[in-house]
């Protein structure tokens, strides 16, 4: 069975640098100071989950609503979380000399329909969430040792062949083979299984999950391997401009006319002649025009990579630091330091796993996009990835704080 070819866009923003001679402009800490308050009434929250994005860095306000967060200076987003409020996320440049922030949040009105006790769900929800399960977490080797602990907060409605997630508190995942324990903000999950495409979009905040000596060592040495050839490294990459260096090939994808799909003119007298020749008992030349006119089906234009290997320059530019990616049609980006492993290959009928078996994925956008120093995106909606890239779900996601380097390797 032929693989589903699917295209992702996940919203959960950040990256920074891969050591710390990588990333000079995000050696610097700062602490930040606030206050959470209602809306409304103006009185302190207590307990309020504060966290930085897609990192393991957060904390949570005291009873007076009040917290400090010490974290790396940059553009961020800032989420805030608290049951019964509608989520808070603040996009900010937090460097410099910074005031007290008051942030103030919204009660959130009660949907009873979303609040059901777990043995009341359906058999049709158990289904669902298996798919969801499926999809969200990926099937790699490190997918496939996670577990999500709380499957009661989700809230799942399929309809119309579309299926769509979101969760009513922190959903929570543990990785037992990259050694995180993820509590998640599910916004949304679609998965439109007619036009074959689905994306979710999140907010992440990892722990580290305890263990010995020996586990710590295996997670280290996985965390290595999700990382290489992943849409994280190759941001990294092309933000200190070490795309080639790294390991990555990219190339440019045209869309050129399609040598098997015959001109509008030939298919247009092909059916014409079939017409006339209705009542004809010259059954050979018939199935021969008949041919021609199933051919009409076929797409116009066909993708064709490329021989020129890119640079960095030939689709993006740095400008203060900040990155814009800008390109028009498709780039393939093949990772040749590595390979694909044996779950995506198994995606594939025999005979048609990828060749070379290099990681190969592509990207397009609807428009340019920032990437700026801490790694946020201006507009992460605008990207898409298919490929391999797509492949790689929250199974095998890294907190934007990982720290690579050749020894974990």
């Amino acid at each position: 069975m032929e693989a589903m070819k699917l295209t992702v866009f996940i919203l959960f923003g950040l990256f920074i640098g891969a050591s710390p001679s990588a990333f000079p402009l995000m050696a610097q800490d700062i602490t930040l100071k606030g206050r959470v308050v209602d809306r409304e009434s103006k009185a302190p929250l207590s307990y309020v989950t504060v966290f930085v994005n897609n990192t393991s860095t957060g904390t949570v306000a005291n009873e007076n609503g009040l917290f400090e967060l010490k974290m790396a200076a940059g553009r961020h987003e800032l989420v805030l979380s608290l049951m019964g409020y509608e989520n808070l996320v603040f996009a900010n440049d937090f460097s410099g000399d910074l005031p007290h922030f008051v942030f103030q949040m919204t009660p959130k009105p009660i949907d009873l329909s979303e609040w059901q006790v777990d043995g009341e769900r359906s058999q049709e929800w158990y289904d669902n969430f298996r798919i969801f399960e499926s999809y969200f977490l990926g099937n790699s080797r490190f997918a496939l040792g996670c577990d999500i602990i709380n499957p009661e907060v989700l809230v799942i409605d399929f309809a119309q062949s579309v299926l769509k997630v979101h969760s009513t508190d922190f959903l929570i995942i543990e990785n037992h083979q990259l050694g995180y324990r993820i509590s998640y903000l599910l916004t949304s999950f679609e998965l439109d299984t007619a036009k074959r495409k689905f994306h979710y979009l999140g907010y992440p905040r990892y722990t580290e999950m305890e263990g010995g000596k020996m586990k710590k060592r295996r997670w280290e040495k996985n965390r290595s391997s999700a990382y290489l050839g992943s849409w994280l490294h190759f941001k990294r990459s092309l933000r200190d401009r070490t795309t080639n260096k790294s390991g990555f090939e990219v190339k440019k994808i045209e869309q050129v006319p399609n040598p098997d799909r015959p001109s509008e003119k030939v298919i247009s007298e092909a059916r014409q002649q079939l017409d006339a020749t209705k009542d004809s008992e010259f059954g050979i030349f018939r199935d021969s025009l008949s041919a021609i006119v199933k051919k009409e089906s076929l797409p116009k234009m066909i993708p064709k990579v490329g021989s020129v290997l890119l640079n960095e320059e030939d689709y993006s530019k740095v400008v203060d630091g900040e990155v814009l990616l800008e390109f028009a049609d498709y780039l393939e980006v093949t990772y040749v330091a590595g390979k694909v492993g044996r779950e995506f290959a198994r995606l594939f009928v025999p005979g048609q796993a990828p060749k070379p078996p290099y990681p190969i994925s592509t990207m397009s956008q609807l428009s340019p996009v920032v990437i700026y120093p801490t790694g946020l995106e201006s507009d992460p909606l605008s990207v898409f990835l298919e490929g391999y890239w797509s492949w790689q779900r929250m199974g095998d996601a890294l907190p934007i704080d990982y720290k690579f380097t050749e020894e974990t390797n």
